[in-house]
């Protein structure tokens, strides 16, 4: 399992200098229309990364609130969706473990080019603070995957031997 916790040192400048500027970058249509869904104002110059954050935590809150949690299929698509967003390409065939090691390799290539300028950073620092989110959440997926893998093979380790075959 990965563990994406910084893409490099850029990430503090970026922060610095993204909170002196705003991008106004356009929305997608999906994105606004996902967003008026989940009851979440568009606001004059939200980025693209930045709307995308307030949905995934607006997601999470209500998983929260369900009780529910986000599968790994649904942690796959949101994955694929920023891959897409990055430019980022991947087979069916890539596990999102995969994909998300690329899709840092490629911010940390776009940050590297978007050095001097604070909007870019700004926007980069979002599909990062995204891709930290999804890595966190595949991981507690995966964890929870493996200790109940775990449990069954106990379980079945003690009734062969309930039963005398080993």
């Amino acid at each position: 399992m990965t563990q994406i916790n910084s893409v490099n040192s850029t990430e503090t400048q970026a922060i610095a200098l993204g909170a002196q500027t705003e991008e106004t970058d356009e929305l997608s249509e999906s994105t606004k229309k996902t967003l008026e869904a989940l009851g979440i104002p568009v606001t004059e110059g939200m980025t693209e990364a930045q709307a995308q954050q307030k949905i995934q935590e607006a997601r999470a809150e209500q998983a929260q609130v369900n009780g529910e949690t986000l599968t790994e299929t649904e942690v796959m698509s949101d994955v694929k969706t920023l891959a897409g967003q990055l430019g980022v390409t991947y087979s069916d065939a890539d596990d999102p473990e995969t994909i998300m090691i690329n899709i840092a390799e490629e911010l940390e290539a776009q940050i590297d080019e978007a050095e001097n300028n604070p909007q870019e950073l700004s926007a980069l620092m979002g599909y990062f603070n995204q891709l930290k989110d999804l890595d966190t959440t595949y991981n507690d997926i995966k964890d929870v995957q493996n200790k109940i893998f775990a449990a069954m093979d106990m379980v079945s380790q003690k009734n062969k031997q309930a039963l005398g075959l080993e």
